[in-house]
């Protein structure tokens, strides 16, 4: 589901964001102090833990981040 989100703003928004998917444990997300799972990480800040987003909550983080 939240892949499915994912691929959808990437081509809402273009190039004008960039995405990292990772999965399974990793240092990327150690790094973070994540625990579960998915997390969304906008501009280097955890916006979103635990919980699969609306769209509508997606976009909303994007922009509350000043990314677009």
């Amino acid at each position: 589901m939240v892949l499915r989100l994912i691929d959808e703003i990437k081509k809402e928004y273009g190039d004008k964001i960039e995405v990292e998917i990772n999965s399974g444990p990793n240092e990327k997300a150690k790094s973070y102090g994540l625990k579960v799972s998915p997390a969304i990480i906008i501009d280097k800040d955890v916006r979103i833990i635990g919980v699969c987003p609306s769209k509508k909550t997606l976009r909303d983080a994007i922009r509350e981040a000043g990314v677009v």
